[in-house]
């Protein structure tokens, strides 16, 4: 590639990321007081205001679905955040949050523009745009929840691992690994399905740096894993057969990476309903629904001509850093997870922003036309995300589904 072609495509994807920045920003400060505001963001709250005044910072965070506390990180990130951004109210740690991750996005855009090498750009600009107005992602950037904190450390891991051949790099990648199981148990799948992977396709990373990092990143595990080795096993959880068959990982990733899993927050009733958005003097549009029908067309089009190509077979057999990358999760984590525990849609945000990655290296694999079909689902899930922001908004939250009653119109 010549460097004018290459001066070229830098200037189109920065006016096109600079876009997609912009909306990414829009759509997570935006109705500030819409936020979920439930047991587990109250708890989060009330730590944030209460550890270091009037409570000692705690060893271990709140429980998690699977009946096993999870390490106090995941309640000390909130107390950070909320000392450095002076909230004194839910909404003002929430905004902490979503500009923690309007940062995440602009650390993403930095590494896809500036670090990556040519060949892998390209899919790596694609995820950043599409990580700027998912739904999925909308909706995980905008609450007080661990685990919606994890995308800004998520990109710092992914830059660490792609300098796992230096000494700092390899440092930070093994301090990363166990920091992000700290602040949400999926992060420990992440940590170790990487390193297996990256084991078996090579062998030149700085492991003397990566342990001593691994080391450095467990010293404030202690206390959590003197817990985990005095709790019955009978507690924890355990491999379940339903899990196996029911594939909630891999439905999920894909959902995620398309923007169709709201039904998770909205209730499916209530999803029903948010397809006939926007209304126009009470009567549905289904814009919502034709923005569903349209990623779903233009997925099928891109599995189909992957499929046909044989590129699964190869991508499984994909030893460059974005087939480990991808592989280490769609493959490895998501097995330990399933095998594990009952997976979660929210587990998946430890993932930030591979499933993109995956979903753009098939658009990218059919050349323009592959990059049409991109474009068209990009357009509709940021209008999938506009509109879900006014549904919440007009109605108050989803009151009869996960989302609940918005914080702005609960009575205290």
């Amino acid at each position: 590639m010549s460097e004018s072609v290459k001066k070229t495509n830098r200037k189109n994807w920065l006016a096109f990321l600079s876009i997609a920045l912009l909306l990414g920003i829009i759509l997570r400060l935006s109705f500030p007081g819409d936020i979920e505001y439930k047991d587990d963001e109250k708890y989060m709250f009330g730590a944030s205001q209460s550890v270091g005044v009037t409570e000692s910072w705690p060893l271990l965070g709140m429980p998690s679905g699977v009946k096993v506390n999870n390490p106090g990180m995941s309640v000390w990130i909130f107390v950070v955040l909320a000392k450095m951004a002076h909230a004194s109210t839910p909404p003002e740690l929430a905004r902490a949050v979503q500009i923690l991750n309007i940062f995440g996005l602009f650390l993403l855009a930095f590494f896809s523009l500036q670090l990556l090498p040519e060949t892998e750009k390209p899919a790596w600009c694609w995820a950043t745009a599409f990580a700027t107005v998912n739904p999925i992602a909308v909706l995980y950037q905008r609450k007080i929840w661990a685990q919606c904190t994890l995308p800004f450390f998520c990109v710092l891991f992914w830059i660490a691992w792609h300098f796992r051949h230096k000494r700092t790099g390899a440092f930070f990648w093994g301090l990363l690994g166990v920091c992000l199981g700290q602040i949400h148990m999926s992060g420990f799948f992440l940590a170790a399905s990487l390193f297996a992977w990256t084991v078996i396709h090579e062998r030149l990373a700085r492991w003397g740096s990566w342990l001593l990092g691994s080391v450095v990143g467990a010293i404030p595990l202690i206390p959590w894993l003197q817990y985990l080795l005095s709790k019955p096993a009978s507690e924890s959880a355990g491999f379940n057969p339903m899990n196996v068959v029911q594939l909630k990982f891999w439905r999920y990733w894909i959902s995620d990476a398309l923007g169709i899993g709201l039904n998770t927050s909205l209730g499916d009733s209530q999803y029903w309903g948010f397809l006939r958005y926007p209304l126009i003097g009470g009567t549905g549009t289904y814009l919502v629904g034709i923005a569903h029908m349209l990623i779903i067309v233009c997925a099928v089009i891109l599995l189909i001509s992957t499929a046909k190509k044989g590129g699964f077979q190869k991508w499984f057999k994909d030893s460059s850093d974005n087939g480990i990358a991808v592989n280490s999760i769609l493959l490895v984590a998501g097995t330990l997870l399933t095998l594990c525990t009952k997976v979660l849609r929210h587990y998946l945000i430890v993932s930030f922003p591979l499933e993109w990655v995956w979903l753009s290296r098939m658009g990218l694999k059919m050349g323009r036309k592959g990059q049409n079909y991109l474009t068209g689902i990009w357009i509709a899930q940021l209008l999938i995300s506009v509109v879900f922001l006014f549904y919440i908004h007009v109605n108050h939250g989803a009151p009869s589904a996960d989302y609940g009653i918005a914080y702005q119109y609960q009575s205290r």
